[in-house]
């Protein structure tokens, strides 16, 4: 059961990050009306909101299998 709750949270975290790394800020939406398209960066933010939940994703899965190798956690 700690498995599952584990899994969830990590998913509603990364969510979460999503969804904020994919709104654009005030800052940034001045910041580029001030910066001529050329030098903008091309990679959009939806790919990188994507980018960051699979990292999160990832780090989320690795922590759990060094945890079980370690036998810090008991599957229930």
């Amino acid at each position: 059961m700690r498995s599952v709750f584990y899994w969830l949270t990590c998913s509603i975290v990364a969510v979460v990050c999503i969804k904020a790394a994919a709104t654009p800020s005030m800052d940034q939406t001045a910041m580029t009306a001030a910066v001529p398209t050329d030098l903008l960066n091309t990679t959009q933010d939806p790919v990188r909101a994507m980018v960051l939940g699979i990292g999160i994703m990832a780090v989320a899965y690795t922590y759990r299998r060094v945890w079980q190798n370690f036998g810090f956690a008991r599957e229930e």
